[in-house]
């Protein structure tokens, strides 16, 4: 496994935790590059470390509860992972989606690019 795939699954690791863990959270955005563009489900896109940061701290604000299950999937370099979670909303209602993320990274394995798509 490569370092960029071990990247990926850290990522959904802190992500299970880092609604109830503020350790988790910090080490989620140190994931990403200070150049880093992450363009979320809802439309949102972040383009600087502050608002890449406000993202992941409202999404694990939002999001009480969290379970991914993933698989990466490398070709020809670029990186995408298939994952499915459930979680439960800070209003307390259940919810269950699919979809992909596609990555990619600097020089630093840092990520610099992430999308978010949800499959219908």
């Amino acid at each position: 496994m490569d370092s960029k795939t071990q990247i990926i699954e850290q990522y959904f690791k802190l992500s299970d935790l880092a609604s109830n863990d503020e350790q988790a959270l910090h080490e989620i955005i140190q994931l990403f590059s200070k150049r880093a563009v992450v363009k979320g489900a809802n439309g949102f896109i972040a383009d600087n470390p502050t608002r890449v940061a406000e993202f992941f701290k409202n999404f694990f604000k939002d999001n009480q509860e969290l379970r991914h299950l993933f698989h990466v999937v490398v070709n020809d370099g670029n990186y995408q992972a298939e994952w499915a979670v459930a979680g439960r909303k800070r209003s307390g209602k259940i919810f269950a989606f699919h979809g992909f993320d596609t990555y990619q990274f600097d020089q630093q394995n840092k990520i610099s690019f992430l999308k978010v798509k949800l499959e219908k």
